[in-house]
């Protein structure tokens, strides 16, 4: 998987410079008496590699660095190895320009913001959807409760950065939002920690983003679906009961109509009509107007017919509701006063002592075929859901009924406008049959032409709606298929990954538990519980200077891991500020950090180091490029290191050779 690594840190400014020595792979030690910046140091690579760095947060004059934050043109500039490739970050301190780093290497040069309110389109790549790009780590949302957000480098450098602030009994670094519930969840520390050492999880996050994301879609798509009926109903249209093929049948017929008719308007304005010709025309009104009194007729007797069925309905409706209130009142009474029971006299409510299959009066009777006067409690109670059953379906029956009555009534409200019509084109040729122009047929026609003309435009309308409502259909279908698709797949890859979490937790806990024990006696077990920290001894407790060991410890384990295995997502970079200030004496922090020792035994294995051989030029070459594939960058005080560590010493500050240098 990816490795990330420091090559040298640089700040300038008008009035203060500082620039590192080389950085190598290993570890590289800056020892510094209190105040001469060694935080500054390694504030100076957070801030350069997109973190939050509170002394560094201009917006307030709180708590700020005072060096820096009086400089001006300032900025920091690292130079990485991101899988051995090169980069440059600069990024400036001046607040208005703070929230963007400059990146370069061989052939590219880009800048990305750094937080994702400064991006337009949710898809644009801020800072640290590249780094993480090229560490080999898919971005993926994380969902807590109704909130989402998207995994940064900033949540994984929680447990790659050993600050000096957070509170030695917490293992992550302090989040910039302290106490954020979504962010500091033991949810999302459960996901930083699988993120980095299950190499399958970046994909497994990931597809439950994309999971969650195609969800949300086909939910908008439903209601849009929904909405979209509603709205089509209200503009008077339909959607359901059409398809595209018989509104493109209708449509061309009614085009064709349409052309016929416009031929005949232009033969009405040059010929004149015979008396005939009137005797046919008016035929042909009167027998549409027969046609149209039928249809009414009809209409009329299906509203009248529809209207008592609703009438009934209702009137059954109510009595259901009364037969359902007295159950429930005979349930109630029941229920104080025990009334149902086949040994009870009808008469004074007595009970009475009944032989098997003889009556209350002593006559025999069979218990299964006797008809009943009397239910039990639970009878009744199916009685009742019975009821009201009925009383659900009787309501569905009567809504269906307004509907229709509805149709009805609007369809009447045509035929009687229809019918007027005719009856007023019937006069209007009568009262000019001796007139031997064709006004009147040329008028008819043209108001037939007008309405073939209106009806073309509602059949297009309902085509376009049909053609639009099928296409979000068909969007939502296809979400459905993907989202079954997806939830196939992590069903699938939540029983690998569960197996493989298992082994990787067996992997950590035997590593923390070896190095721990080294590093305190009084350690005798210790393993992960179910949100990934550390119990040791059983949660027994032990004095607060423990918590730094434990702490420690926890974050060498998992650079162990990361050298010892190539599949671990964890970059193979640490950076230690200050171990000494949280309360561990100096015997056992020497003691601690001499566990750094366990990280090379892998490395010495694989080079295979010889060390009575004599060394020639090529060799001491050969030497150079074979560094550890790991970093691990250490501020602490003066000596407060073991011995052996010396030769990782790159710098040494003293209150006369501080970090920041003057101009």
């Amino acid at each position: 998987m990816g490795s990330l690594a420091l090559r040298k840190i640089i700040y300038k400014g008008d009035k203060y410079y500082y620039s590192s020595k080389d950085l190598i792979k290993g570890v590289q030690i800056v020892e510094a008496d209190n105040g001469a910046g060694k935080t500054t140091f390694s504030s100076l690579i957070s801030y350069g590699i997109g973190m939050y760095v509170r002394q560094f947060d201009f917006r307030n004059d709180k708590d700020n660095h005072s060096e820096i934050y009086s400089d001006t043109n300032n900025y920091v500039l690292l130079k990485v190895l991101i899988n051995e490739e090169q980069f440059e970050f600069t990024r400036y301190f001046n607040p208005a320009n703070s929230n963007v780093i400059f990146v370069k290497g061989d052939n590219f040069e880009e800048s990305f913001p750094i937080y994702r309110n400064a991006v337009k389109n949710e898809d644009d790549w801020i800072f640290s959807d590249w780094i993480l790009y090229k560490l080999g780590i898919e971005v993926c949302e994380i969902f807590q409760g109704i909130r989402k957000f998207k995994i940064n480098f900033s949540d994984l450098f929680r447990l790659i950065h050993y600050d000096q602030d957070t509170n030695a009994q917490n293992i992550y670094k302090e989040h910039r939002n302290d106490n954020n519930f979504v962010s500091d969840s033991a949810a999302v520390r459960k996901v930083i920690f699988e993120l980095l050492v299950g190499y399958q999880f970046s994909e497994y996050y990931s597809l439950i983003g994309e999971y969650n994301k195609i969800e949300r879609e086909k939910n908008t798509l439903k209601e849009t679906l929904d909405n979209y009926i509603e709205m089509v109903h209200k503009m008077g249209f339909k959607i359901t009961g059409y398809s595209q093929d018989e509104l493109t049948n209708q449509l061309r017929e009614l085009n064709l109509q349409l052309q016929k008719l416009e031929i005949y308007r232009k033969s009405l304005k040059t010929n004149h009509y015979s008396s005939a010709q009137y005797d046919k025309y008016i035929h042909q009104l009167r027998g549409s107007l027969f046609r149209v009194d039928s249809t009414y007729n009809g209409l009329k007797a299906e509203k009248s017919a529809t209207t008592i069925e609703l009438r009934d309905l209702l009137r059954l409706k109510e009595d259901l509701i009364l037969e359902v209130t007295q159950i429930k009142k005979i349930i109630l009474a029941h229920e104080e006063l025990n009334l149902f029971s086949p040994n009870t006299c009808p008469c004074c409510l007595r009970e009475v002592k009944r032989k098997e299959n003889h009556c209350i009066c002593g006559n025999p009777i069979d218990e299964s075929q006797y008809e009943k006067f009397f239910y039990s409690a639970d009878e009744y109670l199916d009685i009742l859901k019975s009821r009201q059953k009925s009383v659900e379906t009787i309501e569905t029956a009567i809504s269906s009924c307004r509907e229709e009555l509805d149709d009805l009534n609007a369809a009447i409200t045509r035929i009687e406008l229809e019918k007027d019509k005719i009856i007023a084109q019937l006069r209007e040729v009568e009262k000019n049959i001796t007139n031997t122009s064709n006004d009147v047929e040329l008028n008819n026609v043209s108001d037939k032409i007008l309405e073939v003309k209106s009806n073309i435009q509602t059949v297009e309308q309902n085509l376009k709606n049909i053609e639009q409502y099928e296409k979000i259909q068909k969007e939502f279908n296809s979400s459905k298929e993907t989202l079954t698709s997806l939830a196939s797949k992590l069903r699938s890859m939540e029983t690998s990954l569960k197996e493989l979490m298992e082994v990787q937790i067996e992997k950590f806990d035997n590593i923390y538990s070896d190095l721990i024990k080294q590093a305190d006696k009084e350690v005798i077990k210790a393993e992960l519980d179910d949100n990934y920290m550390p119990v040791i001894n059983d949660g027994v407790y032990r004095q607060a200077s423990s918590y730094v060991t434990r702490r420690l410890v926890y974050y060498l384990t998992l650079i162990k891991m990361s050298i010892d295995t190539d599949n671990i997502p964890f970059p193979k970079f640490l950076l230690i500020d200050t171990p000494e200030n949280l309360g561990i004496d100096e015997k056992n922090l020497i003691s601690t950090l001499s566990l750094i020792d366990e990280l090379f035994i892998k490395e010495e294995k694989e080079q295979g180091e010889n060390t009575e051989e004599i060394k020639d030029e090529e060799h001491i070459e050969e030497e150079k490029q074979s560094e550890p594939n790991f970093q691990i960058i250490l501020t602490t005080g003066i000596g407060k290191f073991p011995e052996k560590y010396k030769e990782y010493v790159v710098e040494t500050l003293t209150d006369d050779n501080k970090l920041l240098k003057g101009i």
